[in-house]
């Protein structure tokens, strides 16, 4: 049969981070002894008050539709945590949505404001998957390049000469995936400056918001002047709460941005998932000592991860956030796609190519110690080898 799938279809590419940690589950399957260093998922079991939160829901009866929105409960929940944490005040009845995953939400901003040929500004490297999301939309992908020379630091000349007539949004990461750097308040100011200036839509992927290394303190753009109403903020309970399969996480926005929001969610989804919204209430009303727990491990992960992975060949930026390694294997001379098959070939490690991350991504690796601590030291060890 002759299919004929859409353009917009033919025009994105599969996660890479998805496809390679499929790849490495088959290869484990198949006797292998493969390290899979590949997705951002945490190696934590979902703390047990948070499970036992989601049992209680499905035995009162709580599995039917919710609120497109979300419950009121949570939505309450999450008005309260922006307030306390970052003391944004946004209302929970029209100002909150919550979605069934972070990347509903990465479309659902993208779709509500983007028409064809409206350039999406990302700084690079960036999630895999705002590209895609942003030529399903029609939109223009631009990446502005940045550097582990100078820590990844945003360059305002560099920024603004990214800036056309047809720019209409910007995604910021802060903690970044691949990266880990995390932007300072000098560099979240120039942001500020430049989104009003040239009336620009900024959404704040703030997902790894919770981890956080060397005492860094987590600092929201919405609280800027004149950055309120032109700010999405997407965040979720994947990373912090080790929620990854329960799929929920939410946006705040102005009310007539989330308005149009929720006409999508309507369309796409009808609500979150009520028995992942019950847990995700536990998640941000019970208690909170699991997210510190797990952010010390990673912390001392990072530090594994800084010291196995720099020698003559390859180095690692040292993480500020998130939970991973992206390895400049510049020296190796060899593309990243090579460097990922060589990894894998020579020392049974599983990575992501860079190239995956943007332009800027060529020449790197990223790794996820979000995962054990035998795995991180048999793959340093495999290194050492190499």
């Amino acid at each position: 049969m002759d299919y004929r799938f859409s353009e917009k279809m033919s025009s994105i590419q599969s996660s890479a981070t998805v496809m390679l940690a499929e790849k490495a589950r088959a290869l484990k399957d198949a006797g292998e002894a493969i390290i899979d260093l590949t997705i951002g998922e945490p190696d934590f079991p979902t703390p047990q008050n948070i499970v036992e939160a989601a049992h209680a829901a499905t035995k009162k009866g709580q599995t039917k539709y919710t609120n497109s929105r979300g419950t009121p409960e949570l939505r309450k929940a999450i008005s309260k945590k922006l307030d306390k944490d970052q003391d944004l005040k946004y209302d929970p009845n029209t100002e909150i949505i919550v979605t069934p995953g972070g990347k509903q939400g990465v479309m659902y901003s993208i779709l509500s404001f983007i028409n064809p040929g409206d350039e999406v500004i990302c700084l690079e490297p960036c999630w895999v998957g705002y590209e895609s999301c942003i030529q399903l939309a029609g939109g223009t992908y631009v990446g502005v390049p940045t550097v582990p020379e100078n820590g990844y630091a945003l360059d305002e000349e560099t920024l603004r000469k990214k800036i056309s007539r047809n720019s209409r949004m910007l995604f910021i990461n802060s903690p970044c995936n691949p990266t880990g750097k995390v932007l300072t308040n000098e560099e979240i100011a120039v942001i500020a400056k430049v989104c009003v200036e040239k009336n620009l839509i900024l959404v704040s992927d703030d997902i790894y918001e919770k981890i956080l290394f060397d005492g860094r303190r987590f600092t929201s753009i919405a609280g800027l002047p004149g950055m309120f109403e032109r700010t999405i903020i997407l965040n979720g309970f994947s990373k912090a709460y080790s929620m990854t399969g329960w799929r929920l996480a939410y946006l705040a926005a102005s009310k007539n941005i989330i308005d149009q929001m929720n006409k999508l969610q309507q369309l796409s989804a009808t609500c979150p998932s009520s028995v992942s919204q019950a847990a995700g209430l536990e998640a941000l009303s019970g208690d909170q000592a699991s997210v510190e727990t797990m952010r010390q491990a990673y912390e001392k992960r990072r530090d594994k991860v800084f010291a196995g992975f720099n020698n003559s060949k390859i180095s690692c930026f040292k993480a500020e956030g998130a939970f991973y390694g992206f390895l400049d294997i510049r020296k190796l001379n060899m593309n990243s796609v090579a460097a990922s098959e060589y990894l894998l070939e020579k020392a049974k490690i599983v990575g992501v190519p860079g190239s995956a991350f943007g332009n800027a991504g060529e020449g790197f690796v990223r790794i996820s110690f979000a995962t054990s601590d035998d795995s991180l030291n048999r793959a340093i060890e495999k290194i050492k080898e190499l």
